[in-house]
This record gives C-alpha cells, structure tokens and sequence, in this order.
C-alpha cells in the first residue's frame, strides 16, 4: 500500500507535466519540421530510382497516385524508422529540463571524446574515411551526435563565462574547447562536419556576447590562411600535373599512341630544346630525365597534402568555381547538380520524372544532392517552398532565442540554429554549384540515419527551451 501511495503522486505529476508540455509547444515548428519530413521521404523513394528508357516512359504516363505507388519503399521505410527514433530521441530531451542538462556537461564532453577517439581505432572506413562505429548489425556515426553534444556542452561553458568574451585572449579557453574534437574529426577525415563545428562556435560566441569585430577580424584572418593554403597548394600541384601529363604522354608514344604527344606543342618544343626527338630512344632518355625531375615536386606535393587536406579535399574546395576543369574528375557532382536543378526550369519534370536522377548521373542524389533532385523534378516553385519551409523554422528558432528565460538556454537556442542554418545554407549552394561540396547534408531531408536522429533530438532541446521559456510554467 505504501508503494502505491508513492507511484501515484509521481504518475499523477508525470502525466501532469506532460500536458503542460503539450500546451507550450511550439505548433508551427512541429508543422514545418513535419511538412519537411514528408516531402523527403517522398523524394528519398523517388532518388534512389533507376530507370532505363523504356521504364522512364512507363512512368511519365502514369498520374502522379499511381507514381506514388513507385517510389523506393525500402529507403523509404528505413528513413521512416531513422525518424521515429528522432522523434521518441526528441521526446525524451523535451521532457527532461533542460537546465538538468548543464549539471552534466563536463560528463558530456568526456563521453564525445570518447566518440570520437573510438573511432580513430575502431572506426569502420567507407568511401574514403573512417566515420562510422559497427555494433552488431547496427551502424552510427559519431560526429553527427558530437554536433548536438557540444552544443549542449558548450553552452554550459560560455554561460559560466558571461563577461569574459570581449577580448581575443580571452576566447582561447573556447577555441580550445571546440578545437580538440574538431581535430579528431579531421582526423576521420570529416571536413564538412569540422566547419559545421566552427560555424556553432562563432554563432554560439556572437550570442554570447563576444565583440563582433574580434570574431569579423578572426573569420577574416582564416579566410586569409585559407587563400594562402590555396596559393601554396596550386603552386605545388600545378607542375606535379604537369608532369605527370609529359609522362603520361611519353608513354603513350613508346606504345604506339604518339597523338597526344605531337599535339602538345610544349612538349615537342621541350624535345628540340634538349635535342631530341619521338625516336624510342631518346624518348626514353627523355622519360628517365622527367621522372627525375618529378620525384622531389612529388614528394613536396605529398608532404603538402599529409599535413594540411587530403588531395580530394582541395580539389573539391576548389573546382566548384570552374567545374569544367574536371569535368569527369572532382568536377563532376557539381557538373550533374547544376544540369539536374537547371533541368527541371519553373514547374520541374515531375515525380520519377527526373532524367539526370533516374539516369544516375546525378551522384549521391539521395543524400548530399537531394535538394538536386527537388529542383529536377519539382523545378524552381519546388525549391522556393523547400527555401520557405526552412525559412519558417529558422524564424521560430530565432524567436526562441529572444524568448529562452536564461542564458544557458539562449545558448542552448543559438547552438541549434546555426546548426541548421550553416547545413541548409551549404547544401543548398553546394547543389547550386556556388559553394565547395563537403559532404554537408540537408537537415530533416538527406537520406541517414546518424544525421536524421541528430537534427530531431537538436529540435527536441529546442523545443524544451520553448516550453520552459517562462518560469512561472514549472
């Protein structure tokens, strides 16, 4: 009897609080993020489609119900199970009070590293980077939750340092705190996931009331380090190119394919220079004094890229603003995206109608280039309402900083929407072709799981910061 004399006060508080919470909650953004998940569920199953002429056609003379049955219901329905989990992630961190996260902040940190280190050594590596932690048949990623994390983290330590931000000495201790586990994920590498860090960073410390024209003059002088990585890397990958190109050519001729080297007139005014000629033998002669030459510039190039970003990862940061330069190279997402979203001019090309989707030349269309295949198939009116939508919910992010009853929870509030404004933003110009690709996602439209759990469970602790934005509430 005793027992039950205790659960039920308890039960009664529990179901108490949970309908406070229902009344203080946020409608239009529980709209919004909704209205967003559906539509990337619809074009998840339609981007992971591949058709062939005759099917193409099939589809296009159906009406759109009937396309709808269509779609890819097995990427479909794991996205769907990726997302209840986010939500029931999201309902957990709406209940529990937010200012009971800050107690256990330093824990929090700990455990991140702890992430991130794992995956140094356990991590399992695909496509190129160690990202992902197996446990069974199950698969997540670290750095997306790391994002969340330390933002939780982090606010709890600028809150404890109102008043010690106006100077550059002074924000040390926080580049410090972001930049030990920014650096194990460029460890992975992740440089996509590295800048969502920074961008959390300076929106967190702008709110938290650093000078602004300490944090203009800090962007400003990693922008200048930025370009100055630029220069050093194409003067030392240019003549590597060049090279190789010269070697690649001599040895086509030594087998027989002489065109490319007699229509390079650099290389046969090279070969009169020395006094040679396109006999075999003095071109290999010819080929021995290019290797030479080539070994120290490639050992410099290589020596480079080991201490800075890998070779892939320069590439991409720098073709997007001449893709034609490589087109079958590191040129050629941004190369597809562009003729993809051109493609589908005013009204798009309708539901599984997208040719440059469907056709597969549009890569990775179901994660990094979604917002590719909302412009093929939905056109410019598709893209706008996907803009609108998240324009909606970074306006009532917005507003619940202004209205967070404490700093830690404006913190909290700030955290979020940069997060999802530096994803919205990047994806969508890197799809546009007016930004590097960096493998950022589109936030509650890319196809993942580690990412869609992430930005729900981000949405819950915004929400909570809502709910509990007036004290006299609870």
């Amino acid at each position: 009897m005793a027992v039950r004399h205790r659960v039920r006060p308890q039960l009664e508080r529990g179901i108490s609080l949970i309908s406070r919470i229902l009344k203080n909650i946020d409608y239009p953004l529980v709209a919004v993020t909704a209205a967003l998940l559906l539509f990337s569920l619809i074009n998840i199953g339609s981007a992971t489609l591949e058709f062939s002429d005759s099917s193409m056609e099939k589809i296009q003379s159906l009406n759109i119900l009937f396309r709808l049955l269509h779609l890819d219901y097995q990427f479909v329905i794991k996205q769907f199970g990726w997302i209840i989990m986010g939500i029931i992630a999201a309902a957990v961190l709406i209940y529990i009070d937010y200012e009971d996260m800050s107690r256990y902040s330093r824990q929090l940190y700990v455990i991140n590293l702890a992430m991130l280190m794992a995956v140094v050594f356990i991590g399992h590596t695909a496509l190129g980077a160690q990202r992902w932690i197996h446990i069974g048949p199950f698969s997540f990623q670290p750095s997306e939750f790391s994002k969340l994390i330390i933002i939780i983290t982090f606010a709890d330590f600028l809150a404890k340092r109102q008043g010690r931000l106006g100077s550059f000495r002074e924000l040390i201790p926080c580049f410090i705190y972001i930049g030990v586990p920014t650096l194990l994920i460029l460890k992975q590498p992740d440089l996509g996931t590295s800048l969502v860090f920074v961008a959390i960073m300076f929106g967190m410390l702008f709110v938290a009331g650093a000078r602004p024209s300490v944090l203009v003059g800090i962007i400003g002088l990693g922008l200048v380090m930025a370009l100055s990585l630029y220069g050093v890397h194409h003067y030392l990958h240019k003549p590597d190119m060049e090279l190789q190109k010269k070697i690649a050519y001599v040895n086509k001729a030594l087998t027989g394919s002489d065109w490319y080297l007699r229509n390079d007139p650099d290389i046969m005014a090279e070969l009169k220079e020395k006094g040679l000629n396109t006999s075999p033998q003095s071109l290999n002669k010819y080929l021995e004094e290019l290797k030479k030459e080539e070994e120290p510039i490639k050992k410099r190039h290589e020596k480079f890229h080991k201490l800075t970003l890998k070779e892939y990862q320069m590439s991409r940061l720098t073709t997007f603003v001449d893709p034609e330069s490589d087109l079958l190279g590191s040129g050629y997402h941004v190369w597809q995206s562009r003729i993809a979203i051109g493609s589908g001019g005013l009204t798009g090309k309708g539901l599984l109608g997208g040719t440059q989707s469907h056709y597969t030349f549009l890569p990775i269309r179901h994660t990094d280039f979604i917002f590719s295949v909302v412009g093929e198939e939905y056109g410019f009116i598709g893209c706008i309402l996907v803009l609108i939508m998240y324009f909606i919910l970074l306006f009532r992010g917005v507003r619940i900083i202004t209205l967070a009853r404490d700093v830690y929870g404006t913190l909290l509030a700030a955290g979020i929407v940069s997060l999802f404004a530096f994803h919205i933003i990047v994806n969508v110009a890197m799809t546009a072709g007016v930004a590097p690709v960096t493998g950022i996602p589109l936030p509650l439209f890319s196809y993942g799981g580690s990412n869609m759990m992430m930005n729900l469970a981000a949405l819950g602790v915004l929400m909570n910061v809502y709910i509990r934005r007036q004290k006299l509430i609870f």
